[in-house]
């Protein structure tokens, strides 16, 4: 069998057409998805680009993996030792290569976080560009066909490609904003009254924020991209971009399914279409982000079409809405391919709903998020609590519970009003962490051993809370220092070695890279 993955980051699901977008922004997908399976509550056990792809293919959560964040100890990859994969938690490209798949990548995933690691699941990784950036989806097509023709004629093959055009910033230019916006209107939600009150909830990616990173900014790509969130007119604009950036890819998703029509593969090779994460467009006042771990960050596409299986299925099985974590995916390839599941993965195989078959739904998923704030969530099939460890630079608050069935845009925090609710949400997320970091063995929970340092990386909160008093917003500047007080002071002592994510000199650097342009 071939086997091609197709990884687009910040893909958020409900803006495509499977999920029901009221825009038409992924023909392409839809018909991949009108004779495969679409998997309806598919989330990221960790987020968001690291923890995503090392939970995925490390087929084990963060807590237990190592990598929860972005920097530092938090992103640590609890690799074995010795000179080959541990055979019980192999990576799932180590896996297929055992039971006889050559396995490729084209992505420059591995050198854009430093995961270098991720190289171990494939025998050959390609690289689109010679570029540190994120490559535009015709540049991965130069590539990633050229290596389809010319392995055309073999099987057994798993090729992984990432595209990155969902994230930003959207590059793709004013044409594509333009067709997104003549596609049809934009989404109703936020209204003007929400995007009034985002200008309360601060942070980097924050409505009056949009740009802020390490130091304020402007947009970089003004066609695609507002300057901040004031109105709703700013809000059609960037929604605008961003469907821009998913049509476009998606047209070159249709380029890919043609190759494998003229080559004469396209019935004997399996595509699956998922993302690394999701994004937020004014959840919780968090705009053009995946900052925090919530409804719109951790739901993930994820369309299989398997030649043989999903186009022999009824067209009532096309839809699957059992609750499903990514890290669920290598042992349902490893199922549907018949080789042996790992016992040290922690996901659990959804082959038989791949198959049109019912399978049984967790009663509830734990996710996490570490780059831009600390915080895990429990969600069930109405309800998402959210725990804030660490709120970063963002206005998270400690605790929250949403109805996301009734709300579904998290306006409404009934942590006040459903204290059974809340208790019983906590109950479940002690109950996981006990589970994978309360038991004999277990090594620490990455995410509060790094609480000292915290998520950093991106943002210093200090000088965040300065230009917050520096924008006339000094109420909110004292909100942020408020929360970051520490309950029980301690030493600032590191755990192995100095961990600074603003050694002397690079705020200064970065704040010559990003300083005004004469006449913007």
């Amino acid at each position: 069998m071939r086997i091609i993955y197709i990884d687009v980051d910040t893909l958020r699901a409900d803006h495509t057409q499977p999920y029901g977008y009221g825009r038409p922004t992924t023909p392409n997908l839809q018909s991949l998805a009108d004779r495969g399976v679409t998997f309806d509550r598919y989330y990221a056990s960790d987020s968001p680009c690291l923890p995503s792809r090392t939970a995925l293919t490390s087929g084990q959560f963060g807590i237990t993996n190592g990598v929860v964040g972005h920097f530092g100890e938090a992103a640590r990859f609890r690799l074995d030792s010795g000179h080959g994969p541990d055979p019980h938690r192999p990576l799932l490209g180590q896996r297929l290569q055992q039971h006889g798949y050559y396995t490729t990548a084209v992505s420059m995933f591995a050198e854009r976080h430093r995961a270098y690691y991720f190289h171990g699941n494939f025998r050959e990784t390609i690289r689109a560009t010679g570029a540190l950036n994120d490559e535009q989806a015709h540049e991965i097509n130069h590539v990633a066909l050229d290596w389809i023709r010319r392995h055309a004629r073999e099987d057994d093959w798993y090729l992984h490609l990432t595209y990155w055009d969902p994230h930003t910033n959207y590059v793709t230019g004013a044409e594509w904003t333009e067709r997104a916006a003549a596609s049809g209107p934009a989404p109703a939600w936020p209204d003007q009254a929400a995007i009034d009150g985002h200008a309360e909830v601060y942070g980097p990616r924050s409505a009056l924020d949009l740009h802020y990173s390490v130091v304020p900014q402007r947009s970089p790509v003004p066609e695609t991209m507002p300057d901040a969130v004031r109105t709703r007119a700013d809000f059609e604009h960037l929604i605008n971009g961003y469907d821009g950036a998913i049509m476009y890819w998606d047209q070159h998703l249709g380029q890919l399914l043609e190759t494998l029509r003229e080559l004469g593969i396209d019935e004997e090779t399996a595509i699956i279409v998922s993302a690394d994460h999701g994004e937020s467009f004014g959840e919780n006042g968090s705009y053009a982000e995946h900052g925090l771990a919530n409804e719109p960050t951790h739901r993930l596409p994820l369309v299989v079409s398997w030649p043989g299986v999903t186009d022999r299925i009824p067209d009532q099985a096309r839809h699957c809405d059992s609750l499903l974590y990514n890290i669920d995916l290598a042992p349902t390839l490893c199922d549907l391919l018949d080789i042996p599941v790992p016992a040290g993965w922690q996901g659990r195989s959804f082959a038989d709903a791949v198959r049109g078959e019912a399978i049984v739904s967790r009663p509830y998923l734990v996710f996490g998020h570490g780059a831009h704030t600390y915080q895990r969530a429990v969600r069930t099939r109405d309800h998402l609590y959210i725990r804030t460890y660490h709120p970063g630079s963002f206005r998270a608050e400690w605790e929250q519970l949403f109805d996301v069935s009734a709300d579904p845009h998290l306006t409404r925090d009934l942590l006040a009003e459903r204290p059974e609710l809340a208790g019983e949400m906590r109950g479940h997320l002690a109950e996981w962490w006990h589970r994978y970091a309360g038991r004999p063995g277990a090594l620490p929970d990455p995410m509060l051993t790094t609480l000292q340092v915290g998520p950093t990386y991106y943002n210093d909160p200090a000088r965040y809370a300065q230009h917050l008093r520096d924008t006339g917003r000094a109420h909110l500047a004292e909100d942020l220092e408020q929360r970051l007080t520490a309950v029980t002071p301690g030493s600032a002592v590191s755990w192995h070695a100095p961990d600074d994510p603003w050694p002397p000199g690079r705020h200064e650097r970065f704040a010559a890279r990003f300083a005004p342009k004469e006449g913007r």
